[in-house]
């Protein structure tokens, strides 16, 4: 639907989508008696689908001979969910650097989503990380404790089985935005123009897979916060534990907890151009205008994600795997001039 008010000068283009996908490639389960490698086969089997609604807005701020003034405004939502998987499938799980599982796509729910073992701070009278197993019990790591009695009950009730990824980790959200879109301003005064492009994405997840390394109590640099927040003595209120040489599971390295998932939340601004054109030229030079501009790309993000940008991702584009940030570097920022000529 679309329409405009103020004799047009405000345009808008309402819209929904729904995108029904079938035949996804997946692995098939296959009998062993049939001697397949790997006891699998890819077949196009599978399906979900996007919907969501789409908002396009238009206004002609200042529209004059010598000055011009316009904003573009696009929002969009986004739901997706699996409906079915193969045969004999309850879920997918993806694996990141071959190392760590941090993601889980299930039937009614979005595909990809964080998996992540609960945690509930750091204990104040001892220092240790504070897990929640399968059952909701606080459970206390010693990393070095004999590997018999590491796994204790916060409660005092004695020694509780390991916490694993397989046995206790539960989805913790979609690294897919609810919400996403644009703004962008293009300005003309004369010659001179001037846009400034905004992107921004909202209601998210991020596995900041890159704080658990900074956290790291192997032979590791760390990042700074070790030093000023870990727990040191009892009573103290921090979410780092107490450093122990070679634990690399209180914070994260071995498994993904919960203390390293975080909102991804922004609003990028993506591109600034400045340019001018000079359009009074010697007729014996045949050009019409000439047009000098310099313009940065990725400028600035505004976010609550302490990662290097919410905008990366480990694994790519991988469908089963995405919004994983395990030591990503950042989108580069770009800074572009240059010239162009008209004949």
């Amino acid at each position: 639907m679309s329409f405009g008010i103020l004799k047009d000068r405000i345009q808008a283009e309402i819209g929904y989508y729904y995108n029904d996908i079938n035949d996804l490639v997946l692995s098939v389960p296959q009998s062993p008696s049939k001697g397949v490698p790997g006891n699998s086969i890819a077949a196009n089997v599978g399906s979900m689908y996007n919907t969501g609604l789409e908002l396009t807005l238009t206004s002609y701020n200042i529209t004059k001979p010598n000055f011009s003034w316009t904003t573009n405004f696009n929002f969009s939502t986004l739901k997706n969910e699996v409906t079915a998987l193969a045969p004999g499938v309850t879920e997918l799980l993806g694996v990141t650097g071959g190392l760590e599982t941090t993601s889980k796509t299930i039937i009614g729910a979005p595909i990809g989503n964080i998996l992540a073992v609960e945690t509930r701070g750091v204990d104040p009278e001892t220092g240790r990380r504070i897990y929640v197993n399968k059952a909701g019990k606080e459970v206390l790591f010693y990393f070095e404790n004999s590997a018999a009695t590491r796994w204790q009950y916060r409660d005092g009730s004695g020694v509780s089985p390991a916490i694993t990824t397989a046995a206790d980790a539960k989805v913790m959200g979609s690294p897919l935005p609810k919400y996403f879109g644009g703004l962008d301003n293009n300005i003309t005064f004369h010659n001179l123009d001037f846009s400034l492009g905004l992107t921004y994405a909202l209601g998210f997840k991020l596995y900041c897979g890159s704080k658990a390394g900074l956290r790291d109590q192997r032979w590791w640099n760390n990042s700074v916060e070790v030093y000023e927040t870990a727990w040191s003595k009892p009573g103290d209120i921090t979410n780092i534990p107490k450093p122990v040489m070679n634990d690399n599971i209180s914070n994260g390295s071995s498994f993904p907890i919960s203390e390293n998932i975080e909102k991804g939340d922004y609003v990028k601004v993506r591109t600034v151009s400045l340019g001018y054109t000079f359009k009074k030229l010697p007729a014996v030079t045949n050009i019409e205008k000439i047009r000098l501009y310099a313009q940065i790309f990725n400028a600035y993000v505004f976010t609550n994600y302490s990662g290097s940008d919410p905008e990366v991702s480990t694994n790519g584009n991988a469908n089963l795997t995405p919004g994983i940030d395990r030591n990503t570097a950042p989108q580069a920022r770009t800074y572009t001039m240059g010239i162009n000529i008209s004949f």
